[in-house]
């Protein structure tokens, strides 16, 4: 019996976006244009227009209307220096295997793993968005409300509720998977045929725990008519009093959000998600007849899986009665029955330039069965799928080799794509209808806008935020396509210790599943005229966006041009170690898409695209260096440039809102691009790391990525930061790993 164990645990700490330069601001060097409104000076829809308390009024007394003043950026909220830039997290990995040999051809085998995380995300402090979000927002500041100056009905306010603390989620990941089976091999006339079925069942679940969270219908009571009785403020009317309540004050600042009102509104939240995986599998394998280049080999199999998904959102969220995002219960599961075979096929051996040619052929065939509910009506759905592969590997001589695949492509969507319930989002979008942007827009533009209810000049837009509804479609289709592979491996015996292998691939996808942003849907209604994505654009009376709905959909097609390449290169000395040089690489030539009717041959054929995080070149390159007991590795990260649109306004930097030109690329403006472009800059990052084996059967390893400290680029676009994910966050990161055998 063979018993295998392995157990890592592994910490690591918060970085807050206020820690760090480019991050301590919603966007790099505009200290406040895009701070939130919403913040501790409130925001108040009255018949005067938008106001705020002046900031040199806060303090006690009783508030009138003359305390207040027209809404302008001295009033907006710096919400980043309160989120968390990196989350701090737990980890614990178990990972143990058992081998039972019954005899030389039956043997058993189980498999375990368990992985536990424990993380904890925060963003700021709640920001009540009454008025100026979705349904559940829809409540008004009652003009008999005790605290409330203005003598009428406010339909719409705000204010960063600072005083209950920031939003802290605290996460619970256990995941376990299990699979155990018998394996052997039997003969049939001569030849050896390998076989094993299995078993293995997965259950994940995610626990978390919300805290600093405000009740909506709390806050409907304290925001509602009040009353003073026996000198105690109190909700509602003398007649009809809310037991518990207490009336909300935000008409002085923080000062006057005291933590009776905070502990009132304030509430806790616990979210659920459960998922599930139970597969069979049997699977044969072998050579069954010899040909004279060789034998024939063969595999072939059968799979059956079933994979569930759970969402149990908090009841008051599901209710819609909670400041988090609002999210529907998710229920679903798919069950798939696959079959497969494989042959590889010699046709030639031992030729003058062949010193071997293979052919493969293989299929697959597939019946998926999906089930689930789209809020409380069910919904199933079926679809099947025959895939089949060719390919040939060719061996000139020892030290060279071409390769080439074709292959049909197939890919079901999962059970989340096809029934996830709609999540609340609030994406950072600029309506091209806002007051800011409907000047620059063109007369087209500006008609389609106008036509959908906005006003003359364009529609008021207090955040840079706008409110999305993302879910699943129970409508989707699998994806189809197919994929061309073409590589060489060159082993060259006159260079002994080094390798390389190029791949050129292209992959063509029909009824690809694409998501369209919340900026994607209004760019497509008003900019482009697309009036199919109108319907998914919800406003509101006034002209302002209520919801943009969004979701994925098979509109596209897709074709993706590009070659991998990596090359190793090792060699020993007698006095200075051992050394090794390894380059991995990916140049992507062409990606193009294409939506609805437009034909893949009429897109534009772009790599770098515009506020796309798609990369034309990426690549590594390590350094290792070894001697005796001691490693060291140097390695490098290259990630080539990008460009996105820009959106701030050349006027910013005249006008004291930024303190320097943010886009460098103002000349390319277009009508979809009116204030031109920014361009990102490749990158290069360097990383460190040694590591050494200890006496006592143990290795210790130390590094640092990001060695230099290298700043990601400054861009305009990302939520709540100013750099893309395909960059490092900025400054470096140490760590240290200890590895005991027993």
């Amino acid at each position: 019996m063979l018993l295998f164990l392995n157990v890592s645990k592994s910490e690591e700490k918060e970085i807050g976006a206020g820690d760090r330069t480019i991050s301590e601001t919603p966007v790099a060097y505009v200290p406040q244009r895009f701070g939130s409104a919403f913040g501790l000076y409130g925001i108040f829809n009255t018949s005067e227009g938008f106001q705020s308390l002046d900031p040199e009024k806060e303090g006690a007394g009783v508030r009138t209307a003359d305390d207040f003043e027209p809404f302008g950026t001295k009033h907006r909220y710096n919400f980043a220096p309160t989120n968390y830039l990196k989350t701090p997290s737990e980890r614990l990995n178990v990972f143990a295997k058992v081998n039972h040999e019954f005899s030389d051809t039956l043997s058993a085998f189980v498999n375990f793993t368990y992985n536990q995380r424990k993380s904890v995300t925060q963003i700021a402090a709640v920001p009540l968005v009454a008025g100026f979000s979705g349904p559940q927002w829809e409540i008004p500041y009652s003009k008999d409300n005790i605290y409330n100056p203005f003598g009428e009905d406010l339909t719409a306010f705000g204010f960063r509720t600072l005083p209950i603390g920031p939003r802290t989620n605290i996460q619970d990941y256990d995941t376990y998977f299990i699979t155990g089976g018998f394996e052997g091999e039997f003969e049939i006339a001569d030849t050896s045929l390998f076989w094993d079925v299995s078993m293995s069942r997965g259950d994940s679940s995610r626990n978390e725990h919300g805290e600093n969270f405000v009740n909506l219908q709390n806050l409907r009571n304290a925001v509602g008519p009040s009353f003073v009785q026996d000198g105690v403020a109190q909700c509602g009317t003398a007649d009809d009093v809310i037991s518990g309540c207490v009336p909300l004050n935000l008409f002085n600042g923080e000062t006057g959000f005291t933590d009776e009102m905070a502990n009132y509104i304030g509430y806790e939240l616990n979210n659920q998600v459960k998922t599930g995986t139970t597969n069979f599998t049997a699977n044969i394998s072998g050579e069954i007849f010899e040909l004279p280049a060789g034998f024939v080999g063969f595999a072939a199999g059968y799979e059956k899986r079933t994979n569930t998904y759970v969402d149990n959102p908090d009841s008051v969220v599901a209710a819609g009665l909670s400041s988090s995002n609002f999210s529907e219960p998710t229920n679903g599961s798919q069950t798939a029955e696959e079959s497969y075979f494989e042959f590889a096929i010699p046709l030639l051996s031992e030729l003058p330039g062949v010193q071997s040619l293979e052919l493969s052929i293989a299929g697959r065939f597939s019946d998926f069965e999906n089930s689930g509910f789209v809020g409380t009506n069910p919904v199933t759905s079926k679809f099947d799928n025959e895939s089949f592969k060719f390919g040939f590997t060719w061996r000139v001589f020892d030290d060279l080799m071409f390769r080439g695949n074709y292959s049909d492509t197939f890919r079901a969507p999962s059970v989340n794509n096809l029934f996830a319930g709609g999540g609340e989002g609030f994406p950072s979008t600029q309506d091209p209808c806002n007051t800011t942007q409907f000047p620059l827009q063109s007369a087209a533009t500006q008609a389609r806008c106008i036509a959908d209810g906005v006003p003359d000049g364009g529609s008021i837009q207090p955040t840079g935020q706008l409110r999305s509804l993302n879910g699943g479609n129970p409508g989707l289709q699998p994806e189809e396509g197919n994929t061309t592979t073409f590589g060489v491996v060159y082993n060259p015996s006159w260079l002994d210790g080094f390798d390389m292998t190029v791949d050129m691939y292209k992959i063509e996808l029909s009824d690809a599943l694409s998501s369209i942003s919340a900026g994607g849907m209004l760019n497509n209604c008003y900019v482009q005229g697309e009036s199919e994505f109108c319907g998914f654009v919800e406003r509101r009376s006034d002209g302002r966006i209520a919801t943009v709905r969004t979701s994925q959909f098979n509109l596209s097609q897709l074709e993706v041009e590009g070659v991998d390449f990596n090359a190793n290169y090792a060699f020993q000395t007698n006095d200075y170690g051992n050394f090794n040089f390894r380059l991995n690489g990916s140049y992507t030539d062409s990606y193009r898409t294409a939506g609805l009717e437009e034909s893949i041959d009429d897109a534009v054929n772009q790599v770098a695209r515009i506020d796309s995080d798609i990369l034309r070149w990426r690549g590594t390159f390590n350094t290792t260096w070894s001697y005796d007991d001691l490693t060291v590795t140097w390695g490098m990260r290259y990630t080539s440039e990008l460009t996105e649109s820009c959106s701030i306004p050349e006027s910013f930097l005249e006008d004291g809102l930024a303190t320097r030109e943010l886009c460098n690329m103002r000349s390319a403006t277009s009508e979809d691009y009116p204030s031109g472009l920014n361009r990102i800059g490749s990158v290069t990052y360097h990383d460190l790391s040694a590591s050494y084996v200890l006496p006592w059967q143990a290795n210790v390893r130390v590094g640092m990525r990001n060695v230099f400290r290298k700043e990601p680029p400054v861009a305009l676009n990302p939520f709540a930061n100013s750099f893309y994910s395909v960059h490092d966050i900025p400054g470096g990161t140490w760590f240290v790993n200890y590895k005991q055998d027993f």
